[in-house]
Order: C-alpha cells, then sequence, then structure tokens
C-alpha cells in the first residue's frame, strides 16, 4: 500500500510545506544565518546539523527526545547520500537524473536481499516556486518512515543549495 504527500517551496523561501491531502502534516526550515535545518512530520521533530566547510558531514537530532542524535547523512562525492541510523537501518538517497527532478530514498539490506524503494519523490512544478510529490511506499515495515521521509527532502534541497552557490560565485 502506498500513500502520496506532496511539498512545496516559494521562490527564495527557507520554508517547505509538506501537505497531504490538502492539510499542512509537515515542514523544513534552513536557518537564516546557518546550514542547519529544523523539519517535523506527523508529530516527528529532526533537526539536520550541518558540520564542515568545505565537506559536510550531517548529524540527525529528534528534537521531541531530548535532542539526541538518531543518524548521520554521509554525504558522497557526485551527489550521493546515505542516510545511516543508530536503530541499524542505511537508506541511499539515489538521484534519477543530474536535475533532479526525481529521485529516491532506497532501504539497503546488509544480507545482500534485494533493495528496496523506500519514499520517491517528482518534482512537479518549477517556476517561482518549488513543488513535487512525494510517494511512501508503505508495508509497515519502516519503523523511521517520518525521518526517511524529511531526510530525502533534506538532501535533495541541500544539493540544490550547494549548486546555486557554486553557480553564483562561478
Amino acid at each position: 500500500m502506498s500513500h502520496k504527500l506532496s511539498w512545496i517551496k516559494e521562490a527564495f523561501s527557507r520554508h517547505v510545506q509538506i501537505m497531504q491531502d490538502g492539510q499542512l502534516v509537515g515542514e523544513m526550515v534552513r536557518d537564516i544565518f546557518g546550514k542547519d535545518v529544523t523539519a517535523s512530520l506527523n508529530g516527528i521533530q529532526l533537526r539536520f546539523d550541518v558540520n564542515g566547510f568545505l565537506f559536510h558531514s550531517v548529524n540527525v537530532h529528534r528534537v521531541d527526545a531530548d535532542n539526541q542524535i538518531i543518524g548521520h547523512i554521509e554525504l558522497k562525492f557526485g551527489k550521493r547520500a546515505e542516510l545511516n541510523l543508530t536503530s541499524g537501518e542505511t537508506y541511499l538517497w539515489k538521484r534519477h537524473n543530474m536535475l533532479m527532478r526525481e529521485w529516491d530514498m532506497i532501504l539497503e539490506n546488509p544480507d545482500g536481499s534485494p533493495e528496496r524503494e523506500i519514499v520517491s519523490y517528482d518534482l512537479t512544478r518549477r517556476f517561482f516556486e518549488d513543488a513535487g510529490d512525494i510517494t511512501v511506499s508503505e508495508d509497515g515495515h519502516t519503523p523511521n518512515l517520518d525521518v526517511v521521509i524529511l531526510t530525502g527532502l533534506f538532501i535533495r534541497n541541500y544539493f540544490q543549495r550547494r549548486r546555486r552557490t557554486a553557480a553564483a560565485a562561478s
């Protein structure tokens, strides 16, 4: 069974809204003077703590659980990323094309069994705002689903910001 969410980010905004059936269910907000991002979805509150100058690393904190670190995002060369949760799960962020109009969060299985696509993202509109759909493949076996959904959106926005910064510096 799957369900859909949608997301929207207006031009020049630091705020992303996440909707389900027209109702606001989550959001992401980037710090005005920093690189950190706070996010929430269905009551789960996270902070993506971006560290480093040239080479960034990201710790994922659960704000609503005493700011406990629940995972780490490993950003790799070539716009690749991996979410490693302290619970032992590993998710690969994978883009489908260079424009990042489609991307996925894929559960990597340590035993070598087939990987499962958990969340798919699409950029459906781009003019004065970025907007898109999030399709969640829900089978009841993903305990940190909201964390995975927020992380996939965070990683895409992180790479978009880096791309824009590099283009402005050129």
